[in-house]
């Protein structure tokens, strides 16, 4: 056979392959949060976290006000997803067992996918990429991807990357686990408040405080969440529904004080808009060490990372190929 004819051989097999590989390149992407074991680790190489979750509900008022002490303060859980991935549910359930039985209140900021996204309507770019920068290191050591689904962050300061293929009930004890953990700084002293001030219900003026001391890192920064209580899109391929605590935006603020003007989005359905005040931190001076996983790792990357490695090294060779049969 000729190579010509050996290449127009080829070139067919791609052509009758194109949707294969199109499943192929979504798998890339699943397969290693579906059976990374969600243990805890620790969001970065150095020590980091968030704190405040001062909640309000702004959806129809006029004037609404609350303010959170540090020991008051709740657990903020925040959870990577996209209504596509099926084993979100068991994730996202497992999560809601813990918290219902967690001595500590907890509030929830549900981040959806929405880089390269097709499905999924609520993913929002900005909200993702600070998902990226804050912990998107720790989830590609961890599971390949820097935004993974399912992921959930406690505290800003403990990753879960992946389900492990596990059920809500086997999930629920290592969620409560990380849900019970002290908070770095949750025995020093601060006062965090929030409040929404509007004419029309819509547009207003936002005003917020953090009142701490001198043991506050000076890389203190602080971000409002606007958050949908709950979010119906029935198109979403893993049959849940119902999509809870969905982020609709960030407010990226630029002092840890102020007030400024503000419109609130639309909300996707009903009357259901909140504001969630966070503060998050970092002490880069404070090393974590990376565990040594040289017996049961390669070249330093551990065996989930190294599925996701050579899961992309076949998928970045694949998809030239793909391309060049114009699928």
């Amino acid at each position: 056979m000729t190579l010509t004819a050996l290449a127009l051989l080829a070139n067919n097999m791609l052509r009758r392959n194109c949707l294969s590989m199109a499943i192929f390149g979504f798998l890339l992407m699943v397969i290693p949060t579906t059976i990374a074991a969600p243990s805890p680790v620790a969001t970065a190489n150095h020590n980091q976290g968030v704190f405040g979750g001062v909640s309000i509900e702004v959806s129809n008022s006029t004037n609404a006000s609350s303010e959170e002490t540090m020991s008051s303060m709740p657990n903020i859980v925040e959870v990577f997803t996209a209504t596509w991935c099926e084993n979100c549910v068991d994730s996202e359930e497992g999560l809601m067992l813990a918290i219902d039985e967690a001595d500590k209140q907890s509030i929830v900021l549900t981040y959806h996918r929405a880089i390269m996204e097709t499905e999924d309507p609520f993913g929002v770019e900005k909200v993702e990429n600070r998902w990226i920068d804050q912990y998107g290191d720790a989830s590609l050591n961890a599971v390949g991807v820097k935004s993974a689904a399912p992921s959930t962050v406690i505290n800003g300061e403990l990753l879960h990357a992946g389900s492990g293929g596990l059920g809500s009930v086997d999930l629920k004890p290592i969620f409560a686990e990380s849900l019970a953990s002290q908070p770095y700084f949750s025995d020093n002293s601060a006062t965090s408040s929030l409040s929404w001030s509007s004419g029309d219900t819509t547009n207003g003026t936002i005003s917020w405080n953090l009142d701490a001391g001198d043991w506050l890192p000076e890389s203190t920064s602080s971000l409002i969440f606007v958050v949908e209580e709950s979010a119906t899109f029935e198109e979403g391929s893993n049959g849940q529904g119902d999509y809870h605590d969905v982020i609709r935006d960030m407010i990226e603020l630029t002092s840890n004080s102020g007030s400024m003007s503000y419109s609130l989005p639309e909300a996707w359905d009903g009357e259901d808009l909140s504001l969630v005040l966070i503060h998050q931190w970092e002490v880069v001076d404070i090393v974590i060490e990376p565990p040594n996983n040289n017996e049961d790792g390669f070249f330093g990357l551990s065996a989930i990372g190294l599925v996701g490695v050579v899961l992309g090294l076949v998928g970045a060779a694949i998809l030239p190929l793909q391309r060049s049969a114009r699928c």
